[in-house]
């Protein structure tokens, strides 16, 4: 219970600091002046009657899992979930807060966890009823720009649904297992019904945007108004922000401008229902503490909670949806427009920090099953008190700067929840689960490398690719193609790791063609950096997995030889063609080709152009050098870099090369703790190869540390999703392995 109450507090405290930070009076008291009337009461009890029946849909959603909860409990766990909700990960610190109050009644944290994001994927399927029914009607009002950033949008969700659909057919036997034991477990009519329920909300939430909308006497259409406000709901929905702040005021002004309506005025609008929404946050500010840290005294005639649904059947649920979804979501990234700068959002974030919350609000009882890992804590915990280090000297030297503590505090919090996800899976679902996990993580990277190389060569050698999207080298959906040769490498590693280990299985169809599309894949990205890295973990995986030496060098020969195969083939056909016309077989044929070396190696040679970016990279480490020598010991504190180049006025960037960011920014002082938790991890790693079945997936780990480590030198790749969550998984491959196999009994595979 003290944990509980515990996380009752930060939470709490959290949410008052998110709504201080959000609040600027200034700019919201002028915004405010025009439109506060009558509407804006009207409005606010709309908010009031949208937040009423979200409670009664959380309620009722608990039947899907047969849970029966008190309602005293239950609105408990509401108001604190709500609170929660104005967290950066909203649906993440709903649960979170939640389970503060329900895990005393025994609803375990996984089942609030899956019931919270279960919740919200309806009122966002149900809200995206809403926003496609806006759209089409203001269709024709609101500009689709393909330059403008409309086509990488479009690139992005078909690219979305292509890889989906692929991943599920690829993973069918596993996929049909999540879907057995979904439908084992809900209760599906009680879905409808909170989508229903979610319609009914939604339409209170609209009417409160409207209301407050026409205090301002637009002369727009009320269907078109409610048309385009549907559309800005949906958006400021998304769990991408501090309570929607910025995404709705951004979207409002953009939608409604596109109507007519002043920029002003549609912002005034997102910033209103904000501040509603505020006061009943305040609301529950106040009534949390009466509410949850002196709750009523329970008598023994209160109903105690019924639940049907197994514990560890839902634990195990929690954990096969994140091992099955996580893989292919860490692959996508997204770029949010924001009215200064642009943020990178990730699909798998929301996912990998529920799966670390769920991981310790069950410390108690996960603790001792995965005991044999806890040699990790130290240099983790050395790489966290480094940064927060330098984020307390970076605010003493140059005040506060949101890219310090979003992207690099922030962000180091998500790279650990990453970690953790292995951590879970083992606790919650036991070895097998990792391997599947881990064949997954690499059947996601094959399936996106094999689209974009398809990509590339559509590109190359037709024109049905649409402008606007990137056709010089393979970038993946990372916008980087050096992050995403760094990916594939990875991806890599770990195939060979489960080949090593027979959990792959060797007739499977198509088995041999993955890692010969990571290196044809890592060629086309034409990253010289993922050139190195690549031929570093061949060299590696061939000295420490002998067993695959030759499926190694078999899928290097493969790779290679698709590349070149394909400008060999378009000589011989152009050849041909020439040859056909010269003789009078086809008239007219032979025009294209005078072009020297053929489509694909001008494309290739056209990537390999980048003069100016490798200058700015020397710029940024010979600047970061600087910056050590100015403060040699601590460093200019985390941010330092950005503000140096912001004060210079030049654009943000970051300094391609960790071991000089780590100088610039933490100084010695930072550096020796780095240094110190890289030899303690690779310490720990080495002392866990004395099992024997530990020695493989300690191997790939090892190896995947001096891929990371070697393109440190020439890139940021500190913050990588997909090596975190792979290294996380292998740390509890090597832990759980058996100390002793059994002779003749082979190693478990994934199914």
């Amino acid at each position: 219970m003290r944990i509980h109450r515990g996380l009752t507090v930060v939470i709490t405290l959290l949410a008052a600091i998110a709504v201080a930070m959000q609040v600027d009076l200034s700019g919201l008291l002028a915004a405010m002046e025009r439109g506060f009337g009558r509407e804006t009461i009207f409005a606010f009890f709309c908010i009031l009657l949208n937040f009423y029946l979200s409670f009664v849909r959380f309620r009722y959603s608990f039947r899907a899992l047969g849970i029966g909860v008190p309602g005293g409990q239950a609105a408990r766990a509401f108001v604190l979930g709500h609170l929660g909700n104005q967290l950066i990960f909203s649906v993440v610190g709903q649960a979170v807060g939640r389970s503060a109050v329900l895990a005393g009644a025994g609803v375990s944290p996984s089942a609030i966890t899956f019931l919270s994001f279960l919740e919200r994927m309806i009122a966002l399927g149900s809200l995206l009823l809403f926003a496609l029914a806006g759209g089409a009607y203001t269709l024709g009002r609101i500009v689709f720009d393909v330059e403008g950033g409309g086509g990488y949008l479009a690139y992005f969700v078909l690219s979305l649904i292509a890889v989906v659909l692929l991943y599920g057919l690829a993973n069918r036997r596993q996929l049909r297992r999540l879907l057995a034991q979904l439908s084992g477990q809900l209760a599906w009519p009680v879905l409808a019904g909170c989508f229903l329920l979610s319609v009914v909300a939604h339409c209170a939430m609209l009417g409160a945007f409207y209301a407050q909308f026409s205090a301002y006497g637009e002369p727009v259409p009320t269907v078109a108004a409610l048309a385009a406000l549907s559309v800005v709901m949906f958006l400021a929905a998304l769990p991408i922000s501090f309570a929607g702040w910025g995404i709705r005021e951004l979207s409002a002004a953009h939608v409604l401008g596109a109507l007519g309506v002043p920029a002003v005025v549609g912002a005034a609008v997102g910033v209103a229902i904000g501040l509603l929404s505020l006061v009943l946050v305040i609301g529950c500010l106040i009534a949390v503490p009466f509410m949850t840290i002196r709750p009523k005294p329970v008598t023994a005639s209160a109903p105690a909670p019924q639940i049907v649904a197994s514990r560890n059947d839902i634990d195990r649920l929690f954990a096969a949806l994140a091992a099955f979804l996580l893989p292919v979501a860490v692959v996508f990234q997204l770029r949010v427009p924001m009215p200064s700068h642009w943020l990178n959002v990730n699909l798998a974030d929301l996912l990998a920090v529920s799966a670390s919350a769920v991981l310790a609000l069950t410390w108690g009882w996960t603790r001792p099953l995965i005991s044999p890992a806890r040699w990790v804590v130290p240099p983790l915990a050395l790489l966290s008190a480094a940064i927060g280090l330098s984020l307390t000297i970076g605010y003493v030297n140059h005040g506060f700067l949101s890219w310090a503590f979003v992207n690099r505090t922030m962000g180091w919090f998500v790279i650990l929840s990453y970690f953790g996800v292995g951590f879970l899976l083992w606790a919650h679902s036991g070895r097998a689960r990792l391997l599947r996990a881990v064949h997954l993580a690499v059947s996601a990277v094959s399936i996106v490398a094999a689209l974009q190389i398809v990509l590339y060569l559509a590109g190359s050698y037709t024109a049905l690719v649409p402008a606007g999207i990137n056709l010089v080298r393979l970038e993946g959906y990372l916008a980087d193609s050096n992050a995403f040769a760094f990916q594939c490498v990875i991806a890599f590693i770990a195939f060979f790791c489960l080949r090593a280990m027979a959990a792959v299985s060797g007739h499977r169809m198509g088995i041999h063609l993955a890692p010969a599309v990571l290196v044809a894949a890592v060629v086309l990205a034409q990253s010289r950096t993922g050139w190195v890295l690549m031929g570093t973990a061949v060299v590696l995986t061939a000295f420490w997995m002998p067993a695959v030496r030759r499926e190694l060098a078999l899928s290097i020969v493969t790779g290679l030889a698709f590349i070149a195969a394909i400008p060999l083939v378009e000589m011989i056909v152009t050849a041909a063609m020439s040859l056909l016309a010269s003789t009078g077989g086809v008239s007219g044929a032979g025009g294209g080709g005078g072009d020297a070396g053929g489509a694909l190696v001008q494309t290739f040679a056209q990537g390999m152009q980048r003069g100016y970016a490798d200058s700015e990279r020397w710029e940024t480490v010979w600047r970061g050098l600087e910056l050590w020598r100015e403060a040699p010991v601590f460093g200019h504190g985390l941010g330092g870099f950005i503000h140096d180049r912001l004060v210079q006025g030049k654009s943000s960037q970051v300094i391609h090369n960790v071991p000089v960011w780590v100088l610039a920014e933490m100084g010695l002082v930072g550096f020796v703790m780095f240094a110190a938790a890289l030899l303690l991890f690779v310490r720990g790693l080495v002392l866990q190869r004395t099992a024997p079945g530990a020695a493989l997936p300690v191997n790939a780990a090892l190896i995947c540390l001096a891929a990371f480590c070697l393109g440190g030198l020439t890139q940021d790749f500190f913050y990588q999703r997909l090596f975190w969550f792979v290294l996380g998984l292998m740390v509890p491959l090597a832990c759980s392995a058996p100390r002793q196999p059994a002779v003749g009994v082979p190693a478990p595979r994934p199914t």
